[in-house]
């Protein structure tokens, strides 16, 4: 049989960046996706009679590896920004009624540039925002990192992590800021903590001075597109991409690593596992406690109200609001591109559900309600014209995961890539998954003694 020089398992957006940079380098690549199509979290799907995603929508412009990506693969897509909207925050004010504001103009996951700014006391009140306020003069932390939500309520005050960290956190990590800390969500802002000794100051120095939400691009015609053309050059590249072909299992031997697939063994020189956490764990052997699936509702509504964008590109939600929802987002009211192809009167809306939750919106009853909670329009079940439901299993890893499969995965000599390695979004996962192809054609075949046999 053949011998590959490299098996990546996973066809997501880090699988098809290792396929096309190994290939177009001179090596024998097979990709396997158990899936029927590629791309991951990046997947079309058609609403009001339009193609939009129905996975990941955007990406965060701290990093240059998506552009640059886009510039060296020449793949045939334009980049979109979102409309100057903006975001708002929905939370609970005086009297259990829920309040909405804008986002903060200036912060990083919710961790305020300036505590007294007015669209930051807006929404922490007056004590939250003193609180807040004494966080220059307060002494450099010492010891072991501490989790997110323990920082900024050691630094800020409660009213900071409550209203504004915990939401940001849930909603774009899909992770409670108890059990993340700041370098692994944002290793910049955490260096720039670190050498000013003050949040406040890192946060001044590194923050936007644009509309919450305005730190992202798209793509024209959606995300999905990304993964499209990347699996396009990957193929012209002379990689193998399989679909449907799930892998059973990794022998790692003296001669090798076998990769088993449904009636046929691959023998690879390397193997890069670009899977969801829980895949990967039992590819490695590795018992983990099993993260909640991300939910996510697509829905089409005729309301001549909401598609004026009164929340502008949408709303993250504080825990603290009686909704199902965490998050909306206004698809033709953040991306030009939407709004120009959907009927008049007509919008889209991305409801994503709070973590562990099973219902709540998958009627048309239940997504007019939320949405009324989140943007103060009253919409009602018959505006509600269509419901594409989207559940992603395996998506969400925790950090207790993440580092239990490096260590399996080291001991075995097999690459990790993709969120499990590289943590959420795209700005993390192309750069890291490009430096590991780098890597494995520097050295395309694995050092001896380098493998754990089996």
């Amino acid at each position: 049989m053949t011998t590959h020089d490299l098996v990546v398992i996973g066809g997501g957006v880090a699988g098809l960046t290792i396929a096309w940079e190994a290939a177009r380098a001179g090596l024998d690549v097979v990709v396997c996706e158990t899936g029927d199509e590629t791309g991951g979290m990046l997947r079309r799907g058609t609403v009001a009679g339009v193609d939009v995603d129905l996975g990941a929508e955007s990406f965060a412009t701290r990093t240059s590896g998506v552009v640059d990506l886009v510039a060296d693969a020449r793949l045939p897509v334009q980049f979109a920004p979102p409309k100057p909207a903006g975001a708002h925050l929905a939370y609970r004010g005086a009297l259990g009624r829920t309040r909405r504001a804008p986002l903060p103009r200036r912060a990083l996951i919710g961790l305020p540039a300036d505590p007294a700014a007015p669209d930051v006391a807006r929404i922490l009140g007056r004590a939250g925002t003193r609180r807040a306020a004494q966080e220059r003069s307060l002494a450099a932390v010492a010891g072991a990192e501490p989790s997110l939500a323990d920082l900024a309520t050691l630094r800020y005050g409660a009213a900071v992590t409550t209203r504004l960290v915990e939401p940001l956190c849930r909603s774009v990590y899909s992770q409670d800021a108890a059990s993340v800390r700041l370098s692994a969500l944002h290793p910049a802002l955490w260096a720039e903590f670190a050498e000013r000794g003050s949040l406040t100051a890192a946060v001044d120095a590194l923050a936007p001075a644009t509309r919450a939400g305005s730190a992202v691009r798209g793509i024209e015609g959606g995300l999905w597109r990304l993964a499209a053309e990347l699996q396009a050059v990957a193929l012209r590249a002379g990689a193998v991409i399989r679909t449907g072909t799930a892998v059973r299992e990794i022998r790692s031997t003296a001669g090798g690593t076998l990769v088993v697939v449904d009636g046929e063994t691959l023998p690879t020189r390397n193997v890069v596992v670009a899977t969801g956490p829980a895949a990967a764990a039992r590819l490695l052997g590795v018992d983990v406690a099993p993260a909640a699936p991300v939910r996510l509702t697509v829905a089409e509504i005729t309301a001549p109200r909401l598609a004026a964008a009164p929340v502008g590109s949408g709303v993250i939600v504080a825990p603290d609001v009686d909704t199902p929802a965490k998050a909306l987002t206004h698809v033709d009211a953040k991306w030009e591109w939407a709004a120009a192809a959907l009927p008049a009167g007509t919008s889209v809306v991305r409801l994503s559900a709070r973590d562990g939750v099973a219902g709540g919106l998958d009627t048309p009853a239940a997504v007019a309600r939320a949405v009324r909670t989140l943007t103060g329009v009253a919409v009602s079940p018959g505006a509600v014209r269509s419901l594409t439901a989207v559940t992603w299993p395996d998506a969400v890893c925790p950090p207790a995961t993440r580092i239990a499969l490096t260590r399996a995965a080291a001991d075995r000599g097999i690459r990790l890539a993709g969120a499990v390695a590289a943590g959420t979004g795209l700005a993390s996962v192309i750069p890291h998954a490009r430096a590991l192809a780098a890597d494995l054609i520097a050295h395309p075949t694995p050092h001896e003694g380098a493998r754990h046999v089996r």
